[in-house]
């Protein structure tokens, strides 16, 4: 204990500075993202944030244990001072695009209501302002980090902004690609949070989240879980977006098949009762809002009715199905009706095997000249 407390009155103003601001941002990193800067409503992405700061404020610590175990109270620290202000420049410069971000959200992102829960939506301008913020972070983090370690002339000798330059063109088709079309989705304004999307190509119905410079995040409608898709291949299939934002009104319709015997009266009858137990069952059905019922098809073997009915609540558009599905299966018996496909194949009273072979006698016999 006497060793850390000699080591720490021998370092600079600099150096007690820099150690006690990577303590309190080690401890307080969990403070930090949940009350300064807003959360997002990912956990895994708010816990990735706080990894990372604690990971930088460990790797300048590292930096000072390592001097005092080699160094000890030597007075060259020479080194000591660069690698401690090349790592408050990486930890700065990470903090100040978390912080704003936060700040683009705050002025010129959205709130939206997503299934009742309040989230905090990118747009084209937050995501354009913060990637601005990253270029100009990036650039002043280059100039500190030239003037720290003094590497002017080498900077100028090797060209390694041109080496920077050539490291982000070979990357491109990693980030460049999807930032673009992520840009234009925001610009365009079609895909918002809150909208549910069925995309037929991957087979969802989901529930858009976030739309971010490099992917797409929705919600499953059913399952609830997280879908993740890149921004080119988004732009490139056909989204059927079935909601305005904030708006979680539809308009559904189920598809049944009943048989010639049944009058179209008993189906509007048994129709209309199935709409006012359905309702009882799911929120999302409004008894005061009543469907409609229409003749589709008159098939060969059955009429194709359809059920068309509004729905309140655009989230619960499955449940809603599924409760009215249920109901009709529960209600057959009551109004003596079948949802099954009947059979209409009447019966000749021959078998084949006989048809056949009445059929091959009649040919032989034509087949015969005549006398």
């Amino acid at each position: 204990m006497n060793f850390i407390l000699e080591y720490f009155h021998h370092l600079s103003n600099f150096g007690k500075t820099a150690i006690i601001l990577n303590i309190l941002f080690f401890v307080l990193s969990g403070v930090i993202f949940k009350y300064i800067v807003k959360p997002t409503d990912d956990e895994e992405k708010n816990s990735k944030r706080i990894f990372w700061l604690r990971f930088l404020n460990f790797l300048l610590l590292m930096i000072y244990v390592v001097d005092a175990f080699i160094n000890g109270k030597s007075n060259d620290n020479e080194w000591l001072l660069k690698a401690s202000q090349t790592g408050l420049v990486f930890l700065i410069s990470y903090l100040f695009i978390q912080f704003s971000h936060a700040w683009a959200l705050q002025h010129y992102g959205k709130e939206k209501t997503v299934d009742g829960e309040e989230i905090s939506a990118s747009t084209y301008k937050s995501e354009m302002m913060h990637i601005l913020i990253i270029a100009i972070t990036f650039i002043a983090a280059i100039l500190l980090l030239v003037n720290i370690w003094n590497v002017t002339k080498w900077l100028q000798a090797t060209g390694v902004l041109g080496g920077l330059l050539v490291i982000l063109f070979a990357t491109k088709d990693a980030w460049a690609v999807d930032s673009a079309h992520g840009l234009i989705l925001l610009y365009n304004n079609d895909l918002e949070p809150g909208v549910v999307c069925r995309i037929p190509e991957y087979n969802i119905l989901a529930i858009l989240r976030k739309v971010s410079l490099t992917q797409t995040t929705f919600r499953d409608l059913v399952q609830k879980h997280k879908i993740v898709i890149p921004n080119a291949k988004l732009r490139n299939t056909k989204i059927e977006v079935l909601n305005r934002s904030g708006s979680t009104t539809w308009n559904d319709y189920i598809e049944y098949k009943i048989g010639y015997s049944t009058t179209a009266k008993t189906v509007c009858d048994y129709f209309e009762k199935v709409w006012e137990v359905a309702c009882e069952k799911n929120s999302a059905l409004n008894i005061e809002k009543k469907p409609k019922v229409s003749l589709i098809e008159a098939g060969d073997h059955a009429i194709l009715w359809r059920l068309h009915y509004p729905l309140d609540n655009i989230y619960q558009l499955k449940a809603a199905k599924y409760a009215i599905n249920r109901v009709a299966f529960d209600l057959q018996e009551e109004f003596n009706l079948s949802l099954s496909t009947p059979i209409t194949h009447q019966a000749i009273g021959e078998t084949l095997i006989e048809v056949e072979n009445k059929n091959s006698e009649l040919n032989s016999d034509n087949s015969q000249p005549n006398s």
